[in-house]
């Protein structure tokens, strides 16, 4: 064993970009940091992607390649303070007045948008070039006047075959002229999930272990998932949410055991969850929010791992769900209309002021007579439907609305003048004008029909065309 206490990963750190696998979006012949560094210029640049993918190397080897000095710091231990101090009393020194040093800031995110701006002067003045690394998505943890002076690179995960290779690569150099364990490498390439470092590191493992056995790595790493705020984070919330949106209940758990076991916050999980039951569900049952929101609370109360049983209750039940946007097409076309005076009628009219002016002139208190009819939507909008059923199960609200009497006979009485034998009533047409459902209408003809004549509901099929 070699007795170098270097972790293997730094030793086998690339010395040069024909060294660096993977990422053939960025260095390959057309590749962005191909072009980007094509004319010997190096710009301010952020790389973004999950751990392990070769970030803070890229910008060791770009400094090389580009003959800039190369200065360190981390978001994770160097204070912003300690930042500015830094450019403040460096700024006149040869090293920034010749050739510009870059910066690497490992972990920007860690700086907050307003530690970011002290950056601002030192790119403007070009006395220093940026390169950031971090794990999270710049859109979402950059303020914009950085972003605009930086390119933003993103860095995919390593693929197994050329993780492998490094492995490979790694053996001979750990165990020169011993055989390498196949079924090893291949396992470290496939568990490290896209992280170089990981494998190198799992595969130091295996070379420390007293009595080396593939079950005894497997127990001495455990299980790695590729989750992380940058790409992770978003990728399975966003695929959890569509996956009920889709009623896939086992898309949808797959994609909640993600979340759970790379360490997700339940209470993230639960507000998707809540958004969905609102959003996409809806009032085509309204049960789904009262169960998502109790599986919230539980959540909060009992914590993973037991959480995750209430909380994937609660999935299988949004999945299952029939599905409806009906509630937000509605409230969206509501937030869209103008906005116009409330009508006297259903006006403040508590004081003798009020009352002087109009206010509650007009008013029916609808507690007297459920049914009868009044307007409560300025003159503009009347006749404006903001909410549209979609599903049968929200229809059944409007089951409840009966048509205008004296509309309707008027109808029908017309309708059965010109159609003595019978045939198909106009239902749709009718329910349209009469602001009611086909349900409701059809219970109110049969009682203004009764006894002379008969309404039949007809299925009918027909053979598939084609």
């Amino acid at each position: 064993m070699n007795g170098n206490h270097i972790p293997l990963a730094e030793r086998m750190r690339p010395q040069s970009m024909e060294e660096v696998v993977g990422q053939g979006h960025l260095l390959g012949p057309r590749g962005a940091l191909t072009r980007l560094t094509s004319g010997g210029r190096l710009p301010s640049l952020v790389f973004w992607g999950p751990p392990g993918t070769g970030k803070t190397t890229l910008a060791r080897l770009l400094a090389q390649a580009t003959g800039h000095p190369f200065l360190e710091f981390s978001g994770a231990s160097g204070s912003a303070a300690e930042l500015k101090k830094f450019l403040t009393e460096h700024r006149q020194q040869p090293l920034f007045r010749t050739v510009p040093p870059v910066l690497f800031l490992d972990e920007i995110h860690r700086y907050n948008r307003a530690q970011q701006d002290i950056l601002l002067p030192s790119l403007e003045r070009g006395e220093a070039i940026l390169v950031g690394a971090t794990t999270e998505n710049p859109a979402f943890y950059l303020n914009p006047a950085l972003r605009s002076r930086c390119q933003l690179l993103p860095l995919k995960p390593i693929e197994p075959g050329e993780i492998l290779r490094v492995l490979e690569r790694a053996w001979a150099l750990e165990r020169p002229g011993e055989e390498a364990p196949p079924e090893v490498l291949a396992w470290l390439s496939g568990w490290a999930g896209g992280d170089l470092r990981s494998a190198l590191a799992g595969l130091e493992t295996w070379l420390n272990m007293p009595v080396a056995d593939l079950e005894g790595l497997r127990e001495a790493l455990g299980g790695r998932l590729m989750y992380d705020r940058a790409d992770g984070h978003y990728d399975l919330a966003s695929a959890f949410q569509k996956s009920l949106r889709g009623s896939d209940p086992d898309a949808a758990l797959y994609y909640l055991s993600r979340m759970i076991r790379g360490g997700e916050d339940p209470r993230f999980i639960c507000r998707r969850l809540l958004v969905c039951a609102a959003e996409d569900v809806g009032n085509a049952d309204p049960m789904a929010f009262v169960i998502a929101e109790a599986a919230s609370r539980a959540a909060e109360q009992i914590g993973w791992p037991e959480a995750r049983i209430p909380v994937a209750q609660a999935v299988l039940y949004v999945a299952n769900a029939p599905k409806s946007n009906a509630t937000v097409l509605a409230i969206d076309a509501a937030m869209a209309a103008p906005d116009l005076p409330v009508p006297d009628a259903i006006g403040d009219a508590h004081t003798a002021t009020s009352r002087a002016a109009g206010k509650g002139e007009g008013y029916f208190y609808s507690h007297a007579d459920y049914d009868r009819p009044q307007a409560f939507l300025p003159v503009a909008l009347r006749g404006t439907p903001f909410y549209q059923p979609i599903r049968p199960q929200e229809r059944n609200w409007r089951d409840r609305t009966e048509p205008d009497p004296g509309a309707l006979d008027e109808r029908w009485t017309a309708w059965a003048q010109a159609n003595p034998e019978g045939g198909d009533v106009p239902l749709d047409a009718w329910a349209t004008d009469l602001h009611c459902s086909r349900e409701a209408l059809a219970r109110a003809l049969s009682r203004l029909m009764a006894g002379s004549w008969k309404l039949e509901r007809l299925l009918r099929a027909r053979p598939e065309q084609g």
